[in-house]
């Protein structure tokens, strides 16, 4: 069988044209490269459109059950220049909890994730850790990556540094000088998807423009003050670059903050290991006996930041299931007095 060449440079493989099954004639596969509000722009075998996203989508279906919405990276099943009919079966998603939006998704179907952050003054570990997590619950592997290391004093020592405190492989890079951009680019294969995860400013959109050899990602520069970035990629779109990898520029997540709990482990390794050698399985690490957590911070073996990070996240996420299940529970009351409501009108109870 052979892939369409559109399609497979896309990430596109046998495995996945046996898979798919069109419920009609006319309806194939194609690739989210950004989500629009009410559409979404996608690329298949007979070129690039933007497709209506039908409000149905949300409840998924029988032929497709994987309800919406879509997000950049997916995989859908579109009718040739014509709207959304269904999502496909991801193989990872990366999202973030929203005190507003709810859970947000962000990029479906990488492979890998950059997390990113510069090395000048808003280096900042517990939005690193955010970050991280972020990817890690979404079952993606993880590098982080330093740049605009020509503004550090030692960037060798602080690269190190920084990845034995995360426990993550860490490399840094400078857009602007070139250096490291060759181990950059070692790791973007042709076909597979890679995201950028990051604040405002850190150079993300800098780097695919570096990459693309074009400037074609708007860029803004950091405030001088404080060095904090600006805002200057709006929506998450995944380009193609010299070479076949693909790669997703994010815009900058102010306040990052994982969906759930299963991206802990992945980014505070050192502190689970510890915990597995507490006396008490429900160990909370405050004042029980045997903690070897609480041992290790006094000892000096581990920083307390860390573990007072962990604890953060975890609060933050057992909150955002509070509110889900508050907001869970009004949508099924609303629904039952809807169902309520439309029965007495048919029964004609509300003429008098």
């Amino acid at each position: 069988m052979t892939v369409d060449s559109t399609l497979a440079t896309l990430g596109w493989d046998e495995d996945d044209d046996k898979a798919f099954q069109a419920p009609e004639p006319g309806v194939e596969p194609a690739r989210a490269l950004e989500v629009k509000r009410g559409f979404v722009r996608v690329r298949a075998a007979g070129g690039e459109w933007l497709a209506p996203i039908p409000p149905a989508l949300r409840r998924g279906s029988d032929a497709f059950p994987q309800p919406g919405p879509p997000a950049t990276g997916d995989w859908l099943a579109v009718e040739a220049e014509g709207p959304v009919r269904g999502i496909l079966e991801r193989r990872s998603i990366l999202r973030r909890y929203d005190e507003t939006a709810g859970d947000e998704l962000l990029v479906a179907n990488a492979d890998q994730a950059f997390v990113v952050s510069s090395l000048n003054q808003d280096l900042n570990l517990n939005r690193l850790e955010r970050l991280l997590a972020i990817a890690h619950e979404g079952g993606v592997p993880v590098v982080l990556a330093l740049s605009k290391c020509d503004l550090a004093e030692e960037p060798a020592a602080a690269t190190r540094s920084l990845g034995q405190t995360l426990g993550i492989e860490t490399f840094a890079f400078s857009s602007r000088t070139g250096a490291g951009l060759d181990e950059l680019r070692r790791r973007l294969r042709p076909r597979e998807t890679s995201v950028l995860l990051g604040s405002s400013g850190v150079g993300k959109s800098t780097l695919v423009n570096t990459l693309l050899g074009e400037e074609r990602q708007r860029t803004l520069e950091i405030r001088g003050a404080d060095e904090k970035g600006r805002h200057a990629t709006t929506t998450r779109t995944l380009v193609e670059l010299p070479g076949g990898a693909l790669l997703v520029d994010t815009p900058g997540l102010r306040s990052p903050r994982p969906s759930g709990l299963d991206g802990l482990p992945g980014t505070f390794p050192d502190i689970f290991a510890l915990a597995a050698e507490c006396r008490f399985a429900d160990c909370t690490h405050d004042s029980e006996p045997g903690c070897a957590v609480r041992a290790a911070v006094e000892d000096g073996e581990l920083d307390l930041r860390r573990l007072d990070s962990l604890r953060k996240l975890e609060r933050e996420v057992e909150e955002a299931e509070a509110r889900r299940a508050a907001a869970s529970t009004g949508r099924r009351g609303r629904s039952v007095r809807e169902r309520a409501a439309s029965r007495a009108y048919q029964r004609g109870d509300d003429e008098s």
